[in-house]
């Protein structure tokens, strides 16, 4: 394993500058860029932004998908010393103005998504700078016009320490009230990516298919900063398609592919119609939610790669993976260990370590834990004690190897009638049913009882199941008191923009349905 200094971001872009410059670094379905090319357009865009009048400290959103202008301001940002906040470009007035205000942005990039759906008066009206890319609206400042603000003269020295100093705000989904900006410094970014780049074996000869979105942690670290380790070649997908995401594998001879569980199980449904030569794949990891038993299983047999499982958070970012070597058993049934840096304890609700084998909540110490939430000291002291450790809020259990299996959220933990249900154990049965596609279990209140348990159902395509299938199929294989008390099927799930389920807007609808 190559032993790497800790590095700052514009850092980390000259490293693989350094020997790669004529070698292909993204394409994004629209241009092809060599490495030597992004390092020259990204101190372009520095220069014009300082020209622009940000500077070190300033906070810079970017609302756009996954183009290779996303990319470049990511790095230009970070070479000034500014902060980026990334956001996604489907949020609507409420989200963008929290955002927006919580994080003091004086610049903002924006995408026509955003001037369709809020307007760009309204964004002006809270920050100095509107800057439009891929369209132009008079009266506002183009990236092309900007970039004309670049001048000859040497960017401002800045000293950027990547332990303490901040590469982004990322703002949580603020399910439960308004969304928190997770402060990531860039030791944490790149860190973490140089973690899992490693655990994966990646080189430069690798292609990675980055379909996640990258203003979102996994898709930033785990894609976008391993690859620049890598110094690999990135192929960004603006808008995820499943058809689309194996024409590219096959088109690009893709070798590294990052997904959510969802989007696995999108494109082995297309597989089931189609064929393409995935002939290239080698590795990937999901993360972000459940993995199903049968989807990790056919991933590894029809697409013919090694599919590791991760976890983290927004406010950790990579904390654990199952080891490249590791048996079929600790894929199929553990998010892994440890990654090399990281601390990981199980504890209990005095938050007193648990030996090997109990449940408890999930803590994490190390390089990803995050700094803080921006302007949210008492948010920030709920979860982050003064040793380090970030108390996740996510139960697990951690064997004598040191592997974690998660257990899902703490505040989805079910109590009925005096037992507590973990909604993971019901999951992980019901993804055995041949007819379920996927599956949440919720509580819902209960007059006696004080909660039900309730099983929401995604069907497989074509399936025919009922509330009685459901029920006898789970009666043999858990306790009583477990069986959900209702069964509701549904066409879709609400999810987050990294394809997580979202139960709280789902008793949301059932409560108020």
């Amino acid at each position: 394993m190559e032993m790497v200094r800790v590095l700052s971001v514009p850092q980390l872009l000259e490293r693989a500058v350094a020997d790669n410059r004529s070698k292909e670094a993204i394409y994004d379905l629209r241009r092809r860029i060599t490495y030597g090319d992004l390092h020259k357009e990204v101190r372009q865009l520095a220069s014009a932004l300082v020209s622009l009048g940000i500077k070190q400290g300033d906070r810079v959103g970017v609302g756009l998908p996954n183009w290779l202008e996303t990319v470049q301001l990511f790095f230009a940002v970070a070479q000034i010393g500014a902060i980026v906040v990334p956001f996604n470009p489907k949020y609507r007035c409420r989200e963008v103005e929290q955002i927006m205000r919580n994080s003091g942005m004086t610049a903002v990039f924006v995408c026509e998504e955003l001037e369709q759906h809020i307007g760009l008066d309204f964004i002006r009206a809270i920050a100095g700078h509107v800057i439009t890319v891929r369209f132009v609206k008079p009266g506002f400042l183009s990236l092309e016009q900007l970039m004309t603000y670049a001048t000859d003269q040497p960017l401002p020295a800045v000293a950027i320490d990547p332990q303490h100093d901040l590469f982004c705000l990322l703002y949580t989904s603020g399910t439960t009230g308004a969304p928190k900006g997770v402060m990531i410094t860039h030791h944490g970014i790149v860190q973490s990516g140089v973690a899992i780049a490693n655990s994966l074996k990646c080189h430069q000869d690798d292609v990675f298919l980055i379909c996640t979105p990258i203003f979102h942690v996994f898709g930033m670290a785990c894609n976008l900063i391993s690859a620049v380790y890598s110094r690999a070649k990135m192929v960004l997908q603006e808008r995820y398609s499943p058809r689309e995401a194996l024409q590219l594998i096959e088109q690009e001879k893709v070798t590294i592919h990052h997904a959510v569980p969802a989007m696995f199980h999108m494109e082995l449904n297309v597989l089931n119609d189609e064929s393409f030569d995935l002939s290239s794949l080698r590795v990937g990891m999901t993360g972000a939610d459940i993995c199903p038993l049968e989807t990790v299983k056919a991933v590894r047999e029809k697409m013919g790669m090694v599919l590791c499982i991760s976890f983290g958070t927004t406010e950790t970012v990579s904390v654990t993976i199952t080891p490249f070597e590791a048996k079929e058993d600790r894929i199929f049934e553990t998010v892994g260990k440890v990654l090399e840096g990281n601390e990981v304890k199980i504890v209990n609700e005095r938050r007193e370590a648990l030996p090997p084998g109990e449940i408890g909540e999930i803590a994490c110490r190390g390089f990803g834990v995050m700094k803080g939430y921006y302007n949210m000291p008492e948010q920030t002291n709920k979860v982050l004690d003064e040793d380090g450790w970030y108390y996740t809020g996510d139960l697990g259990i951690m064997d004598e190897c040191g592997y974690i299996r998660f257990m899902g959220r703490k505040k989805e933990l079910i109590i009925r009638g005096g037992y507590n249900i973990y909604p993971k154990e019901i999951e992980t049965i019901l993804q055995q049913h041949p007819g379920v596609f996927a599956s949440a279990v919720i509580g819902l209140p209960d007059p006696v009882l004080g909660e039900a348990v309730c099983a929401v159902i995604l069907p497989k395509e074509g399936a025919h199941i009922t509330e009685a299938d459901i029920v006898e199929f789970l009666r043999p294989l858990i306790a009583d008191y477990k069986v959900p008390n209702q069964v509701v099927f549904v066409d879709q799930f609400p999810t987050t923009a990294s394809g997580k389920i979202q139960k709280g807007k789902l008793k949301e609808m059932l409560t108020e349905g």
